[in-house]
């Protein structure tokens, strides 16, 4: 599991411990996929300039300088790394988002890995979490840094509610737990604030992994991933039993 993952860097602190937490979730032997997105419509919104060759040369400069941005965030991603081998690092234009769905799905990754915010974004769940959340093909761990020291997942609270969604969850829930030592508590959903009670369940725990969507009563786990990504304090491991 997790052999192949497409981390999000934009060279703020929750990106990288979006890379510190990636390096801790990937397989041994696995490849680590580091992506800086610039996204060029910033640098084409020309400021008021007295002649359309100042407006021009604004935006090369700017261009040029969100590409020294990414290069160096890249940098300092990849010296946070630990135990991955097989890192690649990779400047991709566009937004964030569209551009992390897009390398996952070239490298064939299963897991993205994004900070809970960005540059520019509040201490809630960013932007490019929450269009992942909905878009990406492949499962997404929304990291949050631990209130000390380096993440380790030494308690997992995973939620189930019958489905293949929520069963694929718990399998990669109980090999995480078995892989890094850490101890899994299994449980149930089965009513409507079941998300708040996995938030409540996840205080003081390391990661809280829910499935992408659910078919069990009124698609619990849709409705819950949704919830949980925004409110836990810890770490968020959204599962998708396959690609597609």
């Amino acid at each position: 599991m997790f052999e192949r993952i497409v981390c999000g860097v934009d060279g703020s602190e929750a990106s990288l411990e979006a890379v510190r937490q990636a390096d801790v979730l990937l397989a041994d032997g696995g490849r680590l996929v580091l992506v800086a997105a610039v996204d060029l419509t910033d640098a084409l919104h020309f400021q008021i300039a007295p002649t359309a060759v100042h407006a021009a040369r604004h935006a090369l400069e700017r261009a040029e300088e969100l590409d020294r941005q990414a290069l160096a965030s890249l940098d300092r991603a990849r010296a946070e790394l630990v135990r991955a081998a097989d890192v690649a690092t990779q400047e991709a234009s566009g937004s964030p988002s569209r551009c992390l769905t897009e390398v996952a799905m070239s490298e064939g990754a299963s897991l993205i890995v994004v900070g809970s915010h960005g540059r520019g974004d509040a201490l809630t769940l960013g932007s490019v979490a929450m269009r992942l959340l909905h878009r990406s093909r492949c499962s997404l761990h929304i990291a949050r840094a631990p209130a000390e020291g380096r993440w380790s997942p030494s308690r997992i609270v995973v939620g189930a509610d019958g489905s293949p969604q929520s069963e694929a969850a718990v399998a990669a829930a109980r090999e995480l737990g078995a892989r890094l030592g850490g101890e899994v508590d299994e449980l149930t959903i089965e009513h409507h604030r079941a998300g708040h009670g996995l938030v409540v369940a996840a205080a003081g725990a390391d990661l809280l992994v829910v499935g992408r969507r659910g078919s069990h009563g009124a698609h619990l786990l849709g409705s819950v991933s949704h919830h949980v990504a925004r409110a836990a304090r810890c770490s968020v491991l959204v599962v998708r039993d396959e690609p597609g």
